[in-house]
């Protein structure tokens, strides 16, 4: 049974549309999750009719897979996998862009007393690349390629927490994260055990010529963990349905999404954000639902 069936006998969207979304969000402690909570509490109150249910998911790649499935209605998805997954998969079941919505922060993290300043000081060390179904997971293996560790570290898949209590523990010397700065995770282990991001700047260029994606230099807001001129690589994240949603439904969340703008990023967060029209049409490769087209066209007039 199709979770989002439309209720409603119209299909307009101001006739109070009725549907439940399942939203594949991603990690406790993560953005995509925080993202997706407060995105579902804004359509609920827009739109009484519809309920939205956010799923805790490990990210990208697996909510890319229950997308294709049809065991979710939505779900968050780095651009750059969620590409490769289009490119690579069957066109049929292929999801389709609902928006642009923010951009992450490949975010490198190891304690404040390591010796480790840039990425090639941690060959042969332990190292967290983000949990084996995350997006985070997939564009860090193409990082540590770019950056020439492929196969000289000790390369381990771990959701966040599990990964921050090691790094407490000291049996993991660092770990990578996709995502808002600051993390509510890491910013909660950095008060106890001070943190640092390492800059990765300069391996945007060559991560980009592996990945043929167009990764960009991001300067990243200092504060917390994050030390004063650290660069990291942007990655935009994009909100994305299965091929055959009601374009009702899809109408009330971009409804939400453009006006609702202000209401819909974490206080905490200091990352950029694309919460416009104008910018939330950016998909890239990945087409916008049709209920999205005819909704930022009545956005526009």
């Amino acid at each position: 049974m199709v979770a989002a069936t439309l209720l409603a006998a119209s299909c307009s969207i101001r006739s109070d549309p009725e549907g439940r979304i399942r939203l594949a969000a991603g990690d406790p402690g993560g953005m995509y999750l925080a993202f997706a909570e407060i995105l579902a509490k804004r359509v609920q109150a827009r739109y009484p009719g519809i309920t939205v249910d956010v799923l805790a998911t490990e990210g990208t790649v697996e909510n890319l897979a229950r997308l294709r499935a049809g065991d979710v209605d939505m779900g968050l998805a780095l651009a750059d996998v969620a590409e490769r997954d289009r490119n690579e998969g069957p066109a049929v079941t292929a999801p389709l862009a609902v928006a642009r919505v923010y951009e992450n922060y490949l975010q490198v993290i190891v304690p404040e007393s390591s010796a480790v300043n840039q990425l090639s000081d941690l060959e042969g060390m332990r190292v967290s690349l983000g949990a084996a179904r995350s997006g985070g997971a997939a564009t860090s293996e193409v990082l540590f390629e770019a950056a020439g560790l492929r196969g000289k570290v000790d390369a381990q898949t771990f959701r966040l927490k599990d990964a921050l209590a090691r790094l407490a523990e000291g049996s993991l010397d660092a770990l990578v994260w996709s995502g808002g700065v600051p993390t509510p995770a890491i910013a909660d282990l950095n008060d106890t055990l001070p943190l640092r991001m390492l800059d990765i700047g300069p391996l945007a260029a060559p991560t980009s010529t592996l990945a043929g994606f167009p990764y960009v230099v991001r300067q990243v807001p200092t504060g917390g963990y994050v030390p004063p001129g650290i660069r990291s690589i942007g990655v935009p994240d994009l909100l994305l349905c299965r091929h055959d949603m009601p374009s009702v439904l899809i109408g009330a969340v971009v409804d939400v999404l453009a006006t609702d703008a202000a209401q819909l990023v974490p206080p905490y967060v200091r990352g950029l954000q694309y919460l416009s029209p104008a910018t939330m049409i950016q998909t890239g490769l990945i087409p916008l639902h049709r209920g999205a087209i005819d909704a930022y066209r009545r956005l526009h007039g």
